[in-house]
Order: structure tokens, then sequence, then C-alpha cells
């Protein structure tokens, strides 16, 4: 690949080499060569096509014969200049693994460009790998579930310059510490709530960004955990320690996320086993599914948001407030598309049930 200082000239060379002891030929040259004279019959016109001279096939020809040890081309009365069998074999073998020899298409190659010229020039690439939100689904218009969704155009200045993706909190607290993600979403439940479990609080992987000065963090909202459950358990479970109820089906968020953390901190303040509750083992990994899982009669109750449940018209026992936050290392604090994401988040998180956007 050459680059030139304008990041949006690129131009791609092929060329795949196959050594034979102590000689080498280019397989792309080769399978043009042959395909050319299979569909010609003729040196001549092969080279005509190729856009070289006759002599400049020929000696490419003679060349590939002789690397390789056979003969590719063959001449009879009656039928011009033919691929013999192996030279059939061999043209057939190349283009069976004709991907192999292809350039990237023009819309590869474009998005190349706009990448490169961003890194280079612009503003680099930033990966935000957050923790499942219905706000960031909105604003990224990555919300099928949704009413309604951010701006297209805010979407679009967003996906052009911010690569999003779904992970846990800690994953993503993980991830931004290694230099893995440029950007983290997460969520941790009010003080009142973490106290109540000092230890894990203690160890959050979010105090190494939030107490850390070579990290920022805002808290962009607040949202309503609780307990998604189904309509004809409504009247039966009204705590977390109803959900021991013989016959309730649990679904459970996955280990790892802060939905599945505070649930287990929770339980375990309240001395309840996780082994007392059918399904805790059942995980789902977003709240979507979680409320899609009780939806689809798979399951009676799972942990989830407010929000969740709403679209789903299931019913909705709350547990706990919890933060949502962005972190970032320093010099991404003042990005312009980090501000305008920040500002979007707010608006959105306004228009959901069990949101509240903090300023």
């Amino acid at each position: 690949m050459v680059l030139h200082h304008n990041p949006t000239q690129i131009h791609f060379s092929l060329r795949v080499d196959l050594k034979c002891a102590d000689k080498t030929i280019d397989l792309v040259e080769l399978k043009r060569s042959l395909r050319a004279l299979a569909d010609t019959q003729s040196i001549t016109h092969a080279a005509q096509s190729l856009g070289v001279t006759y002599r400049t096939l020929w000696g490419r020809l003679l060349a590939f014969d002789a690397v390789l040890g056979s003969t590719l081309v063959g001449k009879a009365r009656g039928r011009g200049t033919h691929l013999t069998g192996k030279g059939r074999a061999l043209l057939a073998t190349l283009e069976r693994h004709d991907e192999l020899f292809s350039s990237p298409s023009t819309e590869r190659v474009s998005a190349l460009s706009t990448d490169l010229a961003r890194a280079l020039y612009d503003q680099p690439l930033l990966r935000l790998l957050a923790s499942h939100d219905y706000a960031i689904g909105k604003v990224f218009d990555m919300c099928p579930a949704c009413d309604s969704s951010a701006s297209a155009t805010t979407a679009r200045q967003l996906q052009d310059v911010i690569h999003m993706a779904n992970a846990g909190s800690v994953d993503c607290i993980r991830s931004l510490l290694r230099g893995d993600a440029d950007l983290a979403g997460y969520h941790h439940a009010t003080a009142s709530v973490a106290n109540a479990g000092q230890e894990l609080h203690a160890r959050a992987w979010w105090s190494r960004v939030e107490d850390n000065a070579e990290f920022w963090s805002v808290a962009l909202m607040e949202r309503e955990q609780g307990l998604i459950v189904a309509p004809h358990f409504k009247s039966k479970v009204k705590r977390l320690a109803d959900l021991t109820t013989p016959g309730l089906r649990f679904v459970n968020r996955q280990r790892g996320s802060s939905t599945r953390a505070l649930l287990d901190t929770m339980m375990a303040d309240a001395g309840l086993a996780a082994t007392a509750i059918s399904g805790y083992g059942h995980e789902e990994f977003t709240h979507q599914a979680v409320a899609a899982t009780i939806a689809a009669g798979a399951a009676d109750a799972g942990p989830g948001l407010r929000t969740a449940a709403a679209r789903f018209k299931l019913h909705f026992v709350p547990l706990a407030r919890e933060t949502y936050r962005i972190a970032g290392r320093t010099e991404t604090r003042q990005h312009p598309i980090v501000l305008k994401l920040i500002a979007a988040l707010r608006v959105e998180s306004a228009k959901l049930p069990g949101y509240t956007p903090l300023k």
C-alpha cells in the first residue's frame, strides 16, 4: 500500500509469490496470463489483452514452465495456442481461491481513507465500550425497541467518530484501564446501597478510574433498577425475598455486569442464597434480553431497568437507583464529539421511564 501526504490517495498493489527451490513466480501474474490464454486461444491476442508484447508474454510462459517443471501452454494444428491439462488444472486451482487475488472494494478503500484522514489529520476514531443502556442506544440509533431516537444527524456524527460496543460495566472499566477502549460507559449503585456491601465497593473497578488523575468520569443519569416481573406473578413478587416463591423461574444478568453485582450484594445483605432461587444461573447479557425472555414466557422474573419492563409491558418492582457514568483518559475530556455525546445522552435520558438526567 502506498500512502501519500493526502491520505485520501491510497494505492493497493497485490503480489502473491510462490517459491519453488530458489526461484519465485508471481501467482497473480500467472493466473492472469493463463486466463487470457484460455479466453483467446492465442498468444498474440492474450498479450494484447494484458497490455504486453508477444515476446514479453512468451517469456513469462517459459519462465513459469521452468519454475514449475511443467508445460502449461501447448500448440496444435487447428487448435492454436491452448492450455495443457496441467495448465487448466493450475488455472482452476488459482481461480478457486480468487478472493485472495482481488483488490478490496472501492467502498472498503474509501472507508480506510476516511479513517486514516481522521487518525492522521483530524480527529482519531474513539472506541466506546459501554454497559447496555437505552439512552446510549437511542443516541446511536441502535435501539429498535425505542419509540424515538436522537436526530439522524447526531447519530451519524457520533458513529463517524465513535466506535460503539457493549460489555458489562467491569469489562468496560478493565478495557479503559488497559488502553483497549478510549471511553467507558458503566454504572454502579448509589452510595446508600453500595455501602451495604463495603467490601465489594472497596474493590470496585470504577474506583480505579474515579480516584485516578489520569482519567475523568462524569455522572450522566440515574436509572431505576429492580425486578422485572411477569404479569401473572405481579401479586407474588413485591420484594427481593419473594424470588424464592415456589414455581418462580428466574433469569439473571451475566457475571461481570453491574446489575448482577448489585443483585448479588443486595441478596448477601438480605441473607438470601442463590441456590434458593430457581434459574439464578440462567444468564442474559442485556436488560432488553432479560425482559424479552420474561415476555416470551421462558422466565417469570429477572433484574433490570424500569425502561426494559415498560417496553415489554411487564410489572416492575423498584429496588435501587444507580448512577450511569462515562469515563475516559484526561486528553479526551474536551473532545468536541465527547461533549456532544454527553449532551445527547442527558437529553435522551430525560425521555425514558425510570431515568433522571444529571447535570
